[in-house]
């Protein structure tokens, strides 16, 4: 590496680090917002919730109805879980409906570095060397960014991988449920280093009731 590259490698690091930072402190206040969420949120009908998103039939891969909840900012937050070490598919899925629809799209923007190996100078592949080396720090990426499709819908798609302090890693699907009369995206969260599977995402997403998309 010249002496020039080093600072701009450096300031990547750098900003790698403050990125890394915001996503664990993120992830911290929202925990908080759980434990206080006698406080701070309000419930509503999950039942209803569950039938909105799946008719008569039951969740899928063993889904089961944990919480629905109005957040302060008045979205609405459904959450279905399952135990992480039983069967396949998503651990837990959360169905988000925001008050506006200019809150999804930032959801669907990359990470800084985007990819798993871009980069003339190593870029991510470089990152995910320093983790894998100490597991010092926490930090997250977006491993594709692409259009999904099931039934007569298509959307949006986006998977993040997060790495943890101390070691592990986890993914996260994102799917675009808006339609015009509504801000809705689903969010689901696969077991302790397993990555996403597209097919149980699509079992997932058929599963789900949807009104017709308009022509």
């Amino acid at each position: 590496m010249s002496a020039d590259s080093a600072p701009l490698a450096e300031r990547r690091a750098s900003t790698a680090r403050v990125l890394g930072t915001f996503v664990t402190l993120s992830l911290f206040l929202g925990a908080l917002l759980w434990l206080g969420q006698g406080l701070l949120v309000s419930s509503v009908d999950g039942a209803a919730k569950q039938h909105e998103f799946f008719g008569d039939a039951a969740p899928p891969f063993g889904l089961a109805l944990d919480s629905a909840v109005r957040l302060p900012t008045g979205d609405t937050l459904v959450r279905f879980t399952r135990p992480e070490s039983e069967g396949a598919g998503p651990r837990e899925v959360l169905f988000l409906e925001y008050k506006s629809h200019a809150a999804v799209e930032p959801l669907f923007r990359s990470s800084p570095s985007e990819g798993m190996g871009m980069g003339p100078d190593g870029g991510l592949g470089a990152r995910l060397k320093e983790w894998e080396k100490e597991k010092a720090f926490a930090w997250h990426t977006t491993m594709r960014r692409d259009e999904i499709a099931w039934g007569e819908w298509s959307s949006k798609l986006q998977i993040e991988r997060s790495f943890q302090k101390g070691g592990g890693w986890s993914e996260e699907a994102r799917v675009n449920l808006s339609s015009p009369e509504r801000a809705l995206v689903l969010f689901a969260h696969w077991p302790t280093e397993t990555p996403v599977d597209e097919k149980a995402l699509h079992e997932l997403l058929l599963a789900i009731q949807l009104a017709p998309p308009e022509d």
